[in-house]
């Protein structure tokens, strides 16, 4: 599978608003995404969801994504929502290469939910 993809972020409308980080396929179709939430004041993230469409998993999309929520964030402490089955092996794939935990169903702040 020919994995040319691009990404499209979706910003903030508040300060610690949901964002997004789509992935498109080559014909712009949404083949992944992941939305969270970012508070630079309380210096903490929130992974809400995250999904790769089946026949783009294993690819290396999900890691994409998160690193790019991550950049912006160093030091900053992580949680997620409720996860599934897969979703708890991804993110403890994803602790033990960024050394950030990512514990489901972690608080969010004020800003997050204002």
């Amino acid at each position: 599978m020919d994995r040319q993809v691009s990404f499209e972020r979706v910003f903030p409308a508040l300060p610690a608003g949901r964002q997004a980080v789509s992935v498109l396929d080559a014909g712009h179709r949404l083949v992944g995404c992941l939305e969270y939430q970012v508070c630079h004041v309380c210096r903490i993230g929130y992974v809400a969801n995250i999904a790769v469409a089946s026949h783009w998993q294993g690819q290396g999309l999900g890691r994409d994504v998160l690193h790019t929520a991550l950049a912006p964030c160093g030091g900053y402490t992580w949680s997620t929502s409720r996860q599934s089955s897969e979703g708890r092996r991804f993110f403890a794939a994803m602790e033990e290469e960024t050394d950030v935990a990512f514990p489901a169903g972690g608080v969010q702040c004020s800003h997050m939910t204002s």
